[in-house]
């Protein structure tokens, strides 16, 4: 009999963490990018944000692709250089081990990893500058709440997302003739991503077949809204959460494989 099957959407290069987590506790990963990451549109907002870095009192990123693309840009530019007093923040762990590859060391983390705790709880004083490194399609709930609280922000968009990347479609297709018994959803992006390979690879009426799981509440949000059901979501909105999730939920995958 083979292992349980769990279809993982995130970006190429970067579901390679949740993946031997998964191995690791007898589930076989099976990965199909349902998001591209790409540059910007034009780099002048990181460009002009880096010149004057030193006018902020954070910088806050609120994904791991920012932290990436923003630096990676930096490095273009000269490298990304802040005043000793310039402090970090992160969204969740995954952004803040991103920033720890990169050199950033202990930046700011919230008690609970979603935009309204970060906009609610960031320890910025009225009227402080804040910069907000972010994605083209990423909420607008942290800097919205952020404002409400008298503290300026200051955005610029880091990278782009593509859904639904032509050559993940026959992967899909193939994954799918394989046999899938779970999907982890990660952003709204990649339940948006998954919905339009599923429906361009014509599985779309299959989708409510399979166990579904959702990193965070937004996540499971854009989720019903399709009309999927959410079997699970992440008690704590990263890998760690969803591999605990996983392996709570591990014997119900393998029953429902075996009866399918």
């Amino acid at each position: 009999m083979r292992r349980p099957r769990v279809l993982i959407i995130r970006p190429a290069g970067q579901a390679d963490i949740l993946a031997a987590r998964l191995e690791n506790i007898g589930i076989e990963p099976v990965v199909v990018p349902a998001v591209a990451v790409l540059p910007p549109v034009s780099w002048d907002g990181v460009d002009e944000a880096l010149a004057r870095l030193g006018q902020y009192a954070w910088v806050l990123f609120t994904s791991a692709n920012g932290v990436r693309m923003f630096f990676d840009r930096g490095r273009t530019r000269g490298g990304v250089v802040g005043p000793p007093t310039l402090r970090w923040a992160a969204i969740g762990p995954g952004t803040a081990a991103a920033l720890e590859e990169v050199g950033i060391g202990r930046p700011w983390l919230p008690s609970r990893y979603l935009g309204e705790s970060v906009g609610d709880e960031l320890p910025a004083n009225q009227g402080q500058d804040v910069l907000r490194v972010r994605g083209e399609t990423a909420s607008p709930v942290a800097t919205t709440r952020l404002r409400a609280r008298g503290v300026s922000v200051d955005e610029v968009v880091a990278y782009s997302i593509v859904e639904a990347p032509r050559g993940s479609e026959p992967l899909l297709r193939r994954a799918w003739t394989r046999g899938i018994d779970a999907i982890v959803f990660t952003s709204a992006s990649t339940v948006r991503g998954f919905a339009h390979l599923a429906e361009r690879a014509g599985i779309a009426d299959d989708v409510t077949s399979v166990t579904t799981f959702a990193i965070g509440p937004v996540t499971a949000e854009a989720m019903t809204a399709l009309g999927w059901e959410v079997h699970g979501v992440a008690l704590q909105h990263s890998v760690d959460g969803l591999v605990s999730l996983i392996e709570e939920r591990r014997a119900t995958i393998a029953a429902d494989h075996a009866t399918s």
